[in-house]
């Protein structure tokens, strides 16, 4: 375990164990995966963010102050180092269809743990056995929320060219983003890293140049983890 997973996982009991105060952390920000301060950010990394929650502060009862879900907005984008046929196709499949294809869930636990979840949510025009998501330890500032550990599972939800809902797995994910305004009603500058399971490599998805599995779209052998992905996105409740 990385020097910067283990001391986020013991700060998190330390900033959210104290009788479910419900206190926001106003010390340095950490993001997941680069574990930097902001002062060594430029305007464009922003830390992260989320359902922060504070007792001491004199604002209303907003998601700032309890669990929330926020949908994502048709900006998703992957990356396109990261399988650049696979990137092109499934952001165009995006970019055209209304339905969010991720959300951002927290919750606190019964222990007071905050939790959080990067996955889609099931709907009305679902189909099929409910699927499973699991949610991470989550750590919270002032400014936004972070994963303090690995996401095992969630969903990714993609509708293709024929009008057919695709659910892609995701694992191991970590992701941060920031609020986007005081009321925390919105997300922004989303960030989330994962892989997509071997498992998933037959999925396939109606393209503009036809049908195509994910394993064409990747163009590569996954490695044991899978295929690597970073993808972006913006997101309000």
């Amino acid at each position: 375990m990385s020097l910067v997973r283990s001391s986020l996982l013991w700060v998190l009991p330390a900033v959210l164990s104290v009788g479910c105060s419900n206190e926001i952390d106003r010390g340095p920000v950490m993001d997941s995966d680069v574990g930097r301060s902001p002062a060594s950010r430029d305007s464009s990394d922003t830390a992260p963010a989320g359902g922060s929650t504070s007792t001491t502060n004199t604002t209303t009862a907003s998601a700032c102050d309890a669990g929330a879900s926020w949908s994502s907005r048709n900006d998703l984008a992957f990356e396109s180092a990261f399988g650049s046929s696979f990137a092109d196709t499934v952001n165009a499949l995006i970019r055209a269809s209304s339905d969010p294809p991720i959300a951002v869930s927290s919750y606190m636990d019964p222990g007071c743990v905050w939790m959080v979840a990067f996955s889609a949510p099931e709907n009305a025009s679902a189909t099929g056995a409910r699927r499973a998501t699991t949610f991470a330890p989550m750590l919270r500032h002032a400014a936004g929320l972070w994963t303090a550990a690995p996401q095992a599972l969630g969903w990714l939800r993609v509708v293709d060219r024929a009008a057919r809902t695709v659910w892609i797995p995701i694992v191991d994910a970590t992701g941060s983003a920031t609020y986007g305004e005081a009321s925390c009603a919105s997300l922004s500058a989303v960030r989330v890293s994962a892989f997509i399971p071997a498992s998933a490599a037959e999925l396939s998805l109606s393209t503009a140049e036809g049908e195509r599995t994910l394993k064409q779209l990747m163009g590569s052998e996954p490695s044991q983890r899978g295929w690597a992905v970073r993808f972006t996105f913006s997101a309000e409740r």
